[in-house]
């Protein structure tokens, strides 16, 4: 009776224990203390509508099960579906787990609480596979036993697919454990939480584009060529012994080969918690943010340069500051150089032939108009996802102080601020479009005598770049954030001009897109009207640009110099 009631114990603190940790690491609950009903009342309500969600997917299964296994017997489906849930779970709960077991600063508050290192990783672990075995349930029992009940299967077949939809996933999770555990134990280089967010970023971009990929491929086959990649899934998957066992129970009905399955399920789950019991606290305690040792500013700092000028100085002293420390690194010059993949690889992956349809070489009036439109479109995105602007006066931290001490004249520090990060900025903006261009002259798809559209293009984005530095400084002059901890604190936040500049960056990637493909035939009609209106627009509209970001220039320079300065 006492081991029964420690077991309880234990057991009711691993459930508190995740539902802390749900909370914590910003995941949604619908149990939330803020709903409009009661937690019991909402949990019923959500698991009634997963069973209606399921009961519908394996009514569906159930309808077209004579049509569908023409095409596709059930082994081979079956077998599809187990490994397509191993990946899925797989490739789920890495980011997961990286999160709940390494980044998340909770660690050393748990151990002083009285939860043992088990019941710790066991609620860690749940957390982090809770998604992935939920959405198993609900795919691999509902069309499945959909398929199998209207197809006759036995009572093998029911067993090992409700077996299945939980053995999967589960050690899908087990494996994303293995890979992600033993590594940080391994390489010390990986315990650092920004190198964590580099390498996620890179796989994400690496996933979305075999997933494009996949599926423009899929989209060009028949229901035949459909039938056969399904078929090919199916004999890979032959080759995972714990799908293969499963299948061999399920359509033959052998009780051993459950047993076999089920035991290569179990050691690889045993195997990723003994990892994670061994390995993980020491190696979650050894988690670091990017820092460096910061010097506070003195006068000989600020007359270190050659150069006498004081904005020059500043400068100097900026980019020395800057280029030191790794947070800054990644979050703002790394940035300013990846962005044009987020864009590039939808483009190329998609199943629009956009170079197919637009004719080279472009005619004067569309290369102008679509050079002013990239301008604006290089100049939104590398601000985008850009922090060095808009974290400028933030990241003196409490030096600050001892900058306000100093003879410097404020306005001089807000143009040295201005004057490094337009650097930066033109780097990851100018420089391509003047790469981009040349490129497109070189292959004939603007003509020679069109070429001067290019420094257009390099003028607007030169510009428009001006424009969203200013806002941003002028932005964190007036509310800087000295009280930070980390370098790394500052370095992830993006305020509301970032995603200003996203939706004005896309925007302007629409528009380059319709003037590329659209432009050249509704103006064929008009002839030398319509080129002289084209003009027109553009020039009006760089013209613009260039006012505005010379005369916001000088507001935004006042300004912030007012506010630094008055600053408590």
């Amino acid at each position: 009776m006492i081991m029964v009631q420690k077991k309880t114990n234990s057991l009711s603190k691993v459930m508190k224990l995740i539902s802390v940790l749900q909370k914590c690491n910003g995941k949604a609950s619908i149990v939330s203390s803020e709903a409009l009903i009661s937690p019991k009342a909402a949990k019923i309500l959500g698991a009634f509508l997963l069973l209606i969600l399921t009961g519908g997917i394996g009514y569906g299964a159930y309808y077209i099960q004579p049509s569908f296994t023409r095409f596709i017997p059930l082994e081979s489906l079956s077998r599809s579906l187990m490994m397509m849930i191993l990946i899925m779970s797989f490739v789920l709960s890495v980011k997961d787990i990286v999160t709940v077991l390494y980044t998340a600063d909770d660690v050393s508050l748990l151990l002083p609480m009285p939860f043992s290192a088990n019941q710790i990783v066991m609620a860690k672990l749940a957390v982090a596979g809770r998604f992935p075995v939920i959405l198993s349930l609900i795919i691999v029992n509902s069309v499945c036993l959909g398929l199998g009940i209207r197809a006759g299967e036995g009572v093998p077949f029911i067993i090992g697919t409700v077996l299945s939809s939980i053995l999967m996933p589960v050690t899908g999770i087990a494996l994303a454990t293995l890979l992600v555990v033993i590594p940080f134990r391994l390489f010390g280089f990986i315990r650092n939480r920004d190198m964590i967010v580099v390498m996620s970023g890179v796989l994400t971009l690496v996933m979305l584009g075999a997933y494009m990929f996949v599926n423009q491929k899929l989209r060009q086959g028949s229901a035949s060529q459909a039938a056969e990649a399904v078929t090919a899934v199916a004999s890979i998957a032959g080759s995972i012994p714990n799908i293969a066992f499963m299948c061999r129970y399920m359509f033959g009905g052998n009780i051993m080969d459950l047993f076999i399955s089920a035991g290569i399920s179990f050691g690889v789950i045993l195997l990723s918690f003994l990892a994670v019991r061994l390995f993980y606290i020491s190696t979650a305690l050894a988690m670091q943010n990017s820092s460096v040792k910061r010097k506070a500013v003195t006068k000989e700092n600020l007359g270190s340069s050659k150069k006498a000028d004081a904005v020059r100085a500043l400068t100097a002293y900026e980019s020395k500051n800057t280029r030191r420390n790794p947070a800054y690194l990644i979050y703002g010059f790394a940035m300013t150089f990846l962005w044009p993949a987020l864009i590039i690889l939808p483009l190329v992956l998609s199943d629009t032939d956009l170079m197919g349809a637009v004719a080279f070489p472009l005619d004067t009036g569309t290369a102008l108009i679509a050079a002013v439109l990239l301008g604006v479109i290089c100049a939104s995105f590398v601000c985008s996802f850009n922090i060095l602007p808009g974290t400028a006066f933030s990241r003196e931290g409490s030096t600050f102080s001892m900058l306000k001490t100093l003879p410097v004249d404020f306005r001089d520090y807000f143009r040295s601020k201005r004057k490094f990060s337009l650097r930066i900025y033109s780097l990851g903006s100018v420089l391509y479009i003047l790469i981009f261009g040349i490129v497109c002259v070189v292959l004939g798809m603007i003509k020679p005598e069109s070429s001067w559209v290019i420094l257009v293009s390099a003028l607007v984005c030169y510009f428009c770049d001006l424009i969203y530095i200013n806002c941003l400084l002028l932005k964190d002059a007036g509310k800087p954030y000295f009280t930070w901890d980390t370098e790394t604190e500052i370095s992830r936040k993006l305020c509301w001009i970032n995603i200003i500049a996203i939706l004005i960056g896309v925007i302007a990637v629409v528009a380059f897109i319709v003037s590329l493909t659209l432009l050249k035939a509704l103006t064929a009609d008009s002839g030398q009207a319509s080129q002289h209106m084209i003009y027109g627009i553009c020039a009006a509209f760089t013209a613009l640009v260039l006012l505005v970001s010379l005369a916001f220039n000088r507001f935004a320079e006042k300004r912030g110099a007012a506010k630094l300065m008055n600053f408590e």
